[in-house]
Formats: structure tokens, sequence, C-alpha cells
């Protein structure tokens, strides 16, 4: 997708921030994100979640960082540096083509259509006529590869006012809420959302209101995708633990996940390596500043941590480690039943309604949290100016159960 020759380009329709559809050569297409920001560029701090910019070189490293994780679920991403001018400009559609100016820096920019900071103030600029961007593959519609878009129980209120969800005050709500609701009750569904919160939290995104299913294998459950990442990697001193709430409200983990997270925590060769490693091979290396393998690592210790005090509380492991779960309690679907999605808390609902919307234009004070809920390093965080090992003292790894590290049996 890096070096495809380019036909046409076109506005995405109902984005909130700027994205392109790129058409290839051979008819194939591509999502284009462009770059905003410089790889040091850190989020407001007087930002909330939804109205932070979208990072095109968050959703390079996700993809890798899922693909290492052993999740494969992101969206295959590349880098990629494009002509404004032959590759973007003149194979516009009109639309977007009437869109474009020269600045006054001499610089080719243009402000696309989208629901916001689509406009003169944020527009997107080249160095000259050059740009770089995330190319995303693009999905086939839902008509092609049937997909639902799912609420998750886990989603923030998305409001100035009423900043606490239920789920982020309340440590039972996994148990007397979500473990009960029929779409997790029963299967791996709700083992595939803490798979998703556990990367979340690594990559440090607040932002997952909905993820999405794919269902394309008749008898197969159908399993999360992992898409819009690109809220990601915007505070390397600011680690949100309330993003790990569903694993550390419903104590559940696949044998799989955390075979690969404590090999990673233990391995010389450790996670922030392996990534780095993994991007190096991208046209847009470095994708990421020294100082988020930093943050990783120290995320990831964190996150065994939590995983330990899940084990504490076991009387046998097997009821955490596990490939799916079932509550008796709850009828199981049948055969072919469509399980829609239930409002978990009606005042979190209306709050999203009335309140606010991700992307929205305004910005206010940060969010305030919880006791549980907020690390930040701030001034903790080493300054580390080359990718060595980023690795930290392991407090704790022994206690670990040896029968839940172990390999997980092949299926």
């Amino acid at each position: 997708m890096n070096k495809l020759k380019i036909k046409h380009t076109a506005i995405m329709e109902g984005g909130t921030q700027v994205k392109l559809v790129l058409t290839f050569e051979n008819d194939k297409q591509a999502v284009f994100k462009p770059m905003r920001f410089g790889r040091d560029y850190e989020t407001d701090p007087n930002h909330f979640y939804f109205g932070d910019f979208e990072r095109h070189n968050a959703e390079i490293a996700t993809f890798h960082l899922d693909r290492i994780l052993g999740y494969r679920r992101a969206v295959p991403t590349v880098g990629r540096v494009v002509n404004m001018t032959s590759e973007l400009m003149e194979l516009a559609e009109r639309r977007l083509r009437k869109t474009f100016f020269i600045s006054p820096a001499k610089n080719r920019c243009f402000v696309s259509k989208c629901d916001y900071y689509c406009d003169t103030t944020h527009a997107i600029c080249g160095s000259g006529d050059l740009k770089e961007g995330s190319v995303q593959v693009f999905l086939p519609d839902d008509t092609s590869v049937p997909r639902k878009h799912n609420k998750s129980p886990y989603r923030r209120t998305y409001s100035k006012k009423n900043q606490l969800a239920n789920w982020q005050e309340d440590m039972s709500y996994c148990a007397r809420k979500v473990k009960n609701m029929r779409q997790y009750a029963h299967g791996r569904r709700l083992l595939d959302l803490i798979d998703l919160h556990l990367m979340d939290y690594l990559i440090g995104n607040q932002d997952r209101h909905h993820y999405e299913t794919f269902d394309v294998f008749g008898d197969i459950p159908a399993y999360a995708i992992h898409l819009d990442n690109g809220r990601s990697f915007g505070k390397t001193n600011f680690d949100d633990a309330d993003i790990l709430m569903p694993l550390r409200q419903c104590c559940l983990i696949k044998p799989k996940t955390l075979s690969t997270l404590f090999n990673y925590y233990t391995a010389n060769k450790g996670l922030t390596e392996t990534l780095h490693e993994s991007l190096s091979k991208d046209p847009a290396f470095p994708v990421l500043a020294f100082k988020h393998y930093t943050a990783l690592e120290r995320r990831l210790h964190k996150m065994m941590e939590y995983i330990l005090e899940c084990m504490e509380k076991q009387s046998d492991i097997s009821d955490m480690v596990r490939n799916e779960f079932h509550n008796p309690s709850v009828p199981a679907p049948k055969p072919g039943e469509e399980l829609e999605s239930e409002d978990e808390d009606d005042e979190d609902t209306d709050n999203q309604k009335n309140e606010a919307l991700p992307d929205q234009k305004q910005q206010q004070a940060p969010q305030k949290q919880g006791h549980h809920s907020v690390v930040n390093v701030e001034e903790n965080a080493p300054n580390v100016l080359k990718p060595p090992t980023f690795r930290e003292q392991k407090d704790g790894v022994d206690d670990f159960p040896a029968k839940a590290i172990a390999p997980p049996p092949a299926a």
C-alpha cells in the first residue's frame, strides 16, 4: 500500500476528522489519514478524550502492537509519504479538489469535509508538496462482510458535567451487570472485550465507546475487530487504569493472552524491543517517539500487577484463566439468535445523547478521576533518548502460579 500507484482520491464519508479514500490502479481501496503533529506532540491535558485529535502514527503503531500481542485483529496499516499535488489534488474528486490552497508559507494545503477540524485553521499542509500519513486497508461494506457495531458496556459518559460512568465508581459492576448481560454471559465475547481493553491500556486509548464484530464464518462465533485507534499514544506521562476495569472487575483472561504478556514481561527481549524492531520496517519509521516505549513498559508492569491481584482472589485459577465464560444463571442464546446491545445505565445513555459526542469541538478542564483510576507519572518517567531495553525491575514475578502462565494447550 505504500507504493501502489494512486488513481483517485475522495473524501471519506461520515468521518469526524480528515480521512481520504485512496483508490489504487488495481481498484483496491485504502483509507489515508494525514499527519497533523510530529512524533513528540502530546495531547493537551485540558482536552477531553472525545475532543482529542487523531494521530496517523497511532494507527500504524497499534497495528504492529496488535500483531505482536498475538491478536491479529487490527486492520493492516502502513506509513506513506504522498505528493500533495500529483497524488492527491490532481486525482481528487471535485469537492475535495476545491478545498486545496497554497498557504502563506507556500505549502500545499487542503481542508476536506468532516464533522470537526475541517476548516482553514485546522488545514492539512504539506512540507512543500509532500505529506506523510497512514494508509489502512479499506474494509468491505456491511453487505459484503457482515459486521456489527456494538455499544461497549465500558463506554465513558462523553459528558463534561457527569464525567464518571457507573462502572468507574462501582467495582462490582462486572459481576452485577456485565456478566448478567446475555451477549456477555456465554462464550468468548467478554474475554474478547478484555483483550481489547488490555491493548487499549498499553496504547493509552480512552475512546473505546463501541467496537466492531465480524460474523462471516458460519458456525464460528462472531469475533471482535480492533478498529479506530487514532486517539492512542497521546500521553506518555499519564496511565489511566480505568481502561483496565474489564480486567480488574471481571478477573478473566485468556490463557494465550496471559502467556504472551508474561513472556514479554520476563524475556530478555521484551515487548518494547519487539515493537521497536517491528516498527523499524515501516516506511514512516521512527513511528513513535522513544518516550512511548518507556510508557509501554511501565503500563505492562502495572498490568501484570493487576493480573496478580485477580489471581490472588481466586480459589481456582481456572475460574479466571479460560477461553470462554459461561454464567449458568443466564439462559444461553439459541443457535442463530441475534442478541441486541443492552443499555447498561439509562443515566449514562442520557448523558451521551444530551451532553457530548466523540470529537465534539468543546475543550474543557481535564476529567476528575476516582481514587482508583489514574496514575500520573509526570516527572518520574525517564528521558529515553535511544531504544535500549526500556526494562524496569520486576517485583513479584515469581508469585504467578505456574499453571496460570503455562502455554495454553494446542487447539
